[in-house]
């Protein structure tokens, strides 16, 4: 009876879940639609669904665990909160926003005789676009709720954390996995660099990019900022991750097994980023963005989901996914999240990443934590 109970609770949150982190993620392709066909910004929708995985999970045990004392309920409700917050603000960005895309403050200009400098600088971040009012709120809360995450964390105790699968457990080695990836991440971006640059005879250009990037004291700056932010924006990444890793990749290894469960759950999260890559990432490369998001998810996902078995501390891919959304801007030389935006992805382009993530990424499913459990006697004759 119990393993009945159990089960159906898992459907009922799942349904939770979906409605979430799915239902409205891809309702809010209407207003996204509404917003791009007015030049308006998306990054808060954007920003809003990175909340939405964790708010299902957490909607899903406050309502199916009223009264169990082992739920960390402040942890959970911020979670909740602070997701409707940013869908709110997603929805007044578009359709309560009093500025055009046009209306802008230059700081360079409004520095005067140190314009110069400034741009020099800064570049393309001294200009503020007005109509990012909503996102700016939005970001305000991100840091408010994610004190209060914090401090819902750590007045849980130990027993309510690990009950929702927070503990922080083999933190020695989560560090060294984080370090792995890090390394493993700038594989993946200077090796095809290197690639080309050795195919095309472009060698030097990229050095004289990345010489005048290493000069730039906004690449310094952006690294220092980088353990700062982390826990300020912890709820964002989080919102993705305790989703995914936490709740929804036990359910697939169970029902399909540990390597094509943790495989099919990168597709469902690839998926689960239709509305961004058709109207963020990308205006002239969706089936193609839609694809390399596909194949990113899976292999990206296979370390996350191994690093996640060996340590069983859900802190470790929340801190790989922080950096991976945050060092592209850094290692780019761009030093703004809108590099992101309205990228141009050609098809030879997926054939690069397959076999770049393949190598990796990917063979961490050969690695015995994917190895399939064996049934007990007992529960082969259940």
């Amino acid at each position: 009876m119990e393993d009945i109970e159990s089960g159906s609770l898992i459907k009922k949150r799942l349904i939770v879940f979906a409605l979430i982190a799915y239902g409205i993620s891809f309702l809010m392709m209407i207003p996204m639609y509404i917003g791009k066909k007015n030049g308006m910004d998306l990054t808060q929708i954007v920003d809003a669904q990175m909340c939405s995985p964790a708010a299902g999970v957490a909607l899903g045990y406050l309502m199916f665990y009223k009264g169990d004392k082992r739920v960390p309920k402040m942890f959970m409700i911020v979670l909740v909160i602070n997701y409707a917050i940013q869908l709110l603000l997603a929805l007044l960005s578009i359709f309560a926003n009093p500025f055009t895309a046009n209306d802008v403050i230059n700081l360079a200009q409004a520095a005067g005789p140190a314009s110069d400098d400034v741009t020099a600088l800064a570049g393309s971040q001294s200009v503020i676009k007005l109509q990012q009012l909503y996102l700016l709120g939005g970001e305000l809360i991100l840091i408010g709720c994610s004190i209060l995450l914090w401090i819902g964390y750590f007045t849980a105790g130990r027993e309510r954390r690990k009950f929702a699968g927070l503990s922080r457990n083999n933190e020695g080695k989560g560090v060294l996995l984080i370090l792995l990836f890090v390394g493993l991440y700038c594989l993946r971006i200077f090796v095809p660099m290197i690639a080309e640059g050795l195919l095309t005879n472009t060698m030097r250009e990229y050095g004289e990019m990345y010489a005048g990037i290493l000069k730039n004291p906004l690449f310094y700056l952006s690294l220092i900022s980088l353990p700062i932010n982390y826990p300020l924006t912890i709820i964002a990444f989080l919102g993705e991750e305790y989703g995914w890793r936490h709740f929804l990749q036990p359910i697939m290894q169970k029902k399909f097994g540990m390597k094509l469960g943790v495989i099919l759950l990168g597709v469902v999260w690839g998926l689960w980023h239709i509305p961004v890559d058709t109207m963020f990432y990308t205006e002239d490369s969706v089936p193609q963005m839609i694809i390399g998001q596909i194949i990113t998810c899976i292999s990206i996902g296979i370390f996350f989901g191994y690093a996640y078995l060996k340590t069983n501390n859900i802190w470790v891919p929340v801190c790989m996914h922080f950096l991976n959304n945050n060092l592209i801007p850094i290692l780019t030389g761009e030093f703004t999240a809108e590099i992101m935006q309205d990228q141009h992805v050609p098809w030879e382009y997926l054939i690069e990443i397959l076999i770049i993530d393949f190598l990796v990424f990917c063979l961490f499913i050969f690695a015995k934590e994917y190895k399939e459990k064996k049934k007990t006697k007992e529960a082969s004759d259940a």
